[in-house]
Parts: C-alpha cells; structure tokens; sequence
C-alpha cells in the first residue's frame, strides 16, 4: 500500500513537488506499508541507491518505509519485518549514515562483518547487509555536495573525489562520540516536532552536523583539516585575514572583508570574535598599525626615503596623526616620533623591532 508518496531521491516530481522538497520538512511522512516487494523496490531504489532486495526469511515481507526528515540532508525509518539481505546494483553517489538501529542486523564489506550502527557508507562504496525481522534502523543520507562544501570552506577548495570516511563510527571515541550525540539530538527534535514546518533552524542543524561529521572523524583529509585547524582556523577566516594584510593601506570597509572571505557580515564578525577574540576593524588596525611600524623603523635605519610620522600615518590608513600616535604607543610603548629619530647603540634602542606586529587591544 503507498500512501502520497512524496518524490524522494532522485523521483522525478513536477515543479510544485520539487519546490517542496527544497523546504526543510520534518513533519513524519509514510511512503510505503506493506508487502508489496515490487512496490517497495522502487521506491527504496528512488530514495537510495538500485539494489538487490532478496527475503530469506520464512516471515512474509511486512516492510515500513518512513520520511521523517526532508532537507538538503534526508533521514529516513525503514524496517523490513523479515529477514532479508541487500546487496547494491550500483554503488551510493551520497553518504548514508545509520545512526541508531534495533534489532538483528549487519555490515558486510570485503569480507568484514561489521556493526550496523552507527556506521557511514561514502560514495562509490558497495557494502552488502542483512536486516533481521526485529530490524528497524534510522538512515541519514548526506549528499556528496554538502560535504564538498563543507571541504572547501575549511581547506579552500573542495575535493577532487569524494571524502571516504571509515565506515564504523566508534563511539569509544570522544569526538565521535559527541558527534552521535548531536545527531541523535536532530533526530530527536524531528521526532518532537521542533523542526516541523519553514524554518532555518533545520537548515543550520544539518550545516552543523556535516561540518562536525568532517572534523570529528577519520578520512583521508583528517590531518590536513587538524595542521589548519591548529594555525589560522577556517578558511573564510583566513581568506578575510589576508584580504586585511593585502589592502591595508586602502580605505576598506567590513562588507568588502566579509565579500573577500565569501560569507556574509555576521559571520565574519563571529569568525573573528571565536578565533581572534578581536574584530576585523581591529585586526585592520593591528595590520596597519604594523605596516607604519615597519616603515618607521625602515626610515629610522636609512633603508627608505626620509619621511614625516604624518606621511607614514596617512599611508597606512590613519587621517589623524594625533589618534595615530596615541594608538601607535599603545601597541608598541614609545611615540612614532621616538622610533623614527635616528637608531643609537644604547641598551634602550637595540629592542626597536622586538615587537614586529601589535598585540590586541
């Protein structure tokens, strides 16, 4: 019996149909009840990926086909009420994430017999399983583009083949462990209703849940997220950092930082606030404040032009050159005027350039 079935996967569904698929709903649908096998088939083949569905139990089917999540990521209830075992056709162009299953069944891949859940299967990846009667299990499918993305916001391009994960999700691990907590927090607010209806608040679930899926367990591009994540923090970060460092001397604004970093003004507010504890207005003044540094010790030791403090203020984005030497001592202890007279050989000059860049205010 298929009761309204919504398009799912790739079903094809009329402009109408498809502009509600786009919207986050997490309003419980059931798409198929019954012991129609080749009703099912097709059904699942649609949702997930083609595949060989064989019963080897002696109960008859009596499968349950639930949509409790549909977003830009799907979670889906599936049971079978029979033994059966699946083997795909071809080979999942997604990520399906099992994140929580009762009852008897099992992994198979290469030979290996593995858990069920919690357990990922990444693109290209063909694993045979096999569902007891008792067998119900909650699937995630995560599309390979979401986990491009999240790639490239971290490392600044995305992948050329899709990220393979290990399949078994450990939950002896702390970090993964904390990430099934999260997962099993969205699907709890699913299950009550939280997320029902038009909402971003299911859209930033999902973005928190690929991102943290990414950062929490092991790939191939763990430890080069691990080497970014311990020096200047995400990319958007670094991309509006180096935009400050590359136009200093020019009249920016926070809208052309957050245009350069490729995300929008609030965040880029918030990526400075978590990873610098500063603003980018303040991280510009730190830079500019470095490059007049810089210059007046250069004019200082005779290795550029003679010039005035006004000049140099007025180079680096500072109109008032009062402001800017109060600034200037507050960063480096001394007046622009101190640096820029003629270096000497007393004890109190030889640290003129120990603080090559200001500390935050």
């Amino acid at each position: 019996m298929i009761e309204n079935q919504p398009p799912v996967g790739n079903a094809p569904a009329t402009s109408e149909a498809a502009s509600e698929h786009d919207r986050p709903s997490s309003e419980p649908q059931f798409v198929y009840q019954g012991d129609d096998q080749t009703a099912l088939q097709g059904i699942l083949d649609s949702a997930f990926t083609p595949h060989a569905t064989e019963v080897i139990g002696r109960k008859p089917l009596n499968a349950r086909f639930k949509v409790v999540h549909q977003g830009k990521i799907q979670v889906y209830d599936l049971s079978y009420g029979t033994d059966v075992k699946i083997l795909p056709v071809r080979p999942p162009a997604y990520y399906a994430i099992r994140i929580g299953h009762a009852g008897r069944a099992a992994i198979t891949h290469h030979g290996r017999t593995m858990p069920f859940s919690p357990t990922i299967v990444s693109p290209g990846q063909v694993l045979s399983n096999t569902w007891g009667a008792d067998a119900a299990a909650r699937i995630m499918c995560v599309p390979r583009d979401l986990v491009d993305d999240a790639v490239r916001g971290e490392l600044g391009d995305a992948p050329t083949s899709p990220v393979q994960f290990e399949n078994l999700l450990d939950p002896r691990v702390p970090d993964i462990a904390n990430w099934l907590r999260l997962a099993t927090l969205f699907s709890t607010m699913i299950d009550s209703g939280v997320l029902d209806g038009p909402s971003l608040a299911a859209a930033h679930f999902e973005h928190l849940l690929v991102h943290t899926l990414l950062r929490t367990t092991q790939h191939e591009l763990t430890d080069a997220l691990a080497e970014r994540r311990g020096t200047a923090g995400p990319a958007a970060l670094r991309r509006a950092m180096a935009y400050c460092e590359d136009n200093a001397a020019r009249p920016i604004s926070v809208a052309q930082i957050a245009e350069a970093a490729l995300v929008s003004t609030r965040t880029v507010h918030e990526l400075f606030r978590t990873h610098l504890n500063s603003t980018p207005l303040a991280y510009l003044r730190r830079v500019r404040l470095a490059g007049a540094h810089a210059d007046l010790v250069a004019i200082a030791e005779g290795n550029a032009a003679p010039r005035t403090v006004a000049y140099v203020a007025q180079r680096w984005g500072f109109p008032h050159t009062g402001r800017f030497s109060r600034a200037y001592r507050e960063a480096y202890g001394r007046f622009p005027g101190e640096t820029l007279r003629p270096r000497s050989t007393s004890p109190n000059d030889e640290g003129e350039t120990d603080i090559p860049f200001p500390a935050p205010a």
